[in-house]
């Protein structure tokens, strides 16, 4: 079954653009590395720009899994680890009928 993830970042003011070309690369190399990543949508809070929304579609929870085990993913988050001052995140299943 597909799952969307989401996550609300909030970064330190001081490294909003740091962070936002970290994350574009993140989300590109997601995306080209992991057959089970099927989209991964970056948005950026237009009134309070150190807010940050991801939404991620994998085909599975295997593809999420395999997605926070991946080298490029545990790189994004060591390298940004000093940068986010909250994280939220939230799984979504489709409604169905």
């Amino acid at each position: 079954m597909p799952l969307i993830h989401t996550a609300h970042l909030k970064v330190r003011p001081d490294i909003v653009g740091l962070f936002r070309d970290r994350l574009k690369r993140h989300a590109a190399t997601s995306l080209a590395a992991e057959p089970g990543c099927l989209r991964f949508d970056l948005f950026q809070e237009r009134a309070t720009p150190e807010l940050f929304l991801l939404v991620e579609h994998y085909a599975d929870a295997v593809a999420l899994d395999a997605h926070r085990a991946s080298p490029h993913y545990l790189a994004f988050r060591a390298d940004v680890k000093d940068w986010v001052e909250e994280r939220t995140w939230w799984f979504w299943e489709p409604v169905e009928d």
